[in-house]
């Protein structure tokens, strides 16, 4: 029977973007409204964590290979940042580059693939929402910074097949979630079909992230829907809800732990209702998610020599 924690970890507005290191062993992700990226080590169960400044941070990958060294998508740059962990002082930061989309948007979610490559996408970032401005994108420091399709509402869940075959996205204004035909080598997604429709299934919230387990099965987080469902991607099956009945902003999930059949679930806060706030006090947490007997694949890092 599955177990969930909430974990000891500081009130957060925006909770994003859980990526489990294996090296270190220990789980980075983001507050996007913080601005803040934090380290978790569930060894000790304490958590760290610094400000970048004053934009929002949209995600944190590890740099393979070179310890206190991320990826962060930060407002329209990606950025690499030079963290001491041990001290936890921000040592330095050097833009990559610059995107060129309209100043009101922001970086969203953002996950590496098994070349090192990094994919991620933007959205309006404002009060007033406007749909269909984003975009998303990938980059590497030789291939530099690829648009792969324009006309994005919010960038979501990003997941990949094992064999690099296939290429999962999430846009979540469409509710639904997106498989391509995928080309790692050349990175290129293409023939993208919709495998699994939230209104079709009557699924609670919208989708956010995702991830995908040993089984070729998709998680995927129910922004304002209480819960984390797994999905058969092929049959189209609705495998299991898990529930979180305090937290009504789901938002990113990540497989970690030693064995990876963790699940890491991250949490927000922001634009709440009175009414929906009283109902859900956990709200901005991140939790861990034990005994699903489900267990992911080591997350990629950021490669700086491709």
């Amino acid at each position: 029977m599955a177990k969930i924690e909430r974990l000891n970890v500081e009130h957060m507005t925006l909770g994003e973007g859980p990526h489990w290191d294996p090296e270190s062993q220990s789980l980075f992700f983001v507050d996007i409204r913080g601005p803040k990226i934090f380290k978790y080590s569930p060894q000790t169960n304490t958590t760290i964590s610094i400000s970048l400044g004053t934009d929002p941070v949209g995600f944190v990958v590890p740099v393979k290979g070179q310890p206190d060294r991320f990826i962060v998508g930060e407002k329209l740059n990606l950025t690499l940042v030079h963290w001491d962990t041990k001290a936890n002082k921000l040592v330095s930061k050097e833009v990559l580059v610059t995107l060129p989309d309209p100043t009101s948007n922001r970086i969203n979610d953002g996950k590496a693939d098994a070349s090192g490559r990094i994919w991620f996408g933007t959205m309006i970032d404002g009060k007033e929402f406007i749909a269909g401005v984003g975009s998303f994108y990938s980059f590497t420091k030789k291939e530099g910074l690829k648009k792969h399709q324009d006309k994005i509402s919010i960038s979501n869940g990003i997941a990949n097949t094992p064999d690099n075959k296939t290429f999962y996205y999430i846009d979540s204004l469409k509710y639904q979630i997106d498989a391509y035909n995928f080309n790692i080598d050349e990175a290129k997604i293409e023939n993208g079909k919709p495998i699994y429709d939230y209104k079709k299934n009557n699924i609670a919230g919208i989708p956010d992230g995702m991830t995908i387990d040993t089984d070729g099965n998709l998680w995927i987080a129910c922004f304002g829907g209480n819960q984390v469902i797994q999905i058969n991607p092929t049959t189209g099956e609705l495998i299991r809800c898990v529930q979180f009945p305090k937290a009504h902003q789901i938002t990113s999930v990540s497989f970690g732990g030693p064995n990876l059949d963790e699940l890491y679930v991250t949490s927000a806060e922001e634009n709440v209702p009175a009414d929906v706030k009283a109902k859900n006090p956990e709200s901005g947490s991140l939790y861990r998610v034990t005994g699903l007997g489900a267990k992911g694949f080591p997350a990629a890092n950021f490669d700086l020599n491709v």
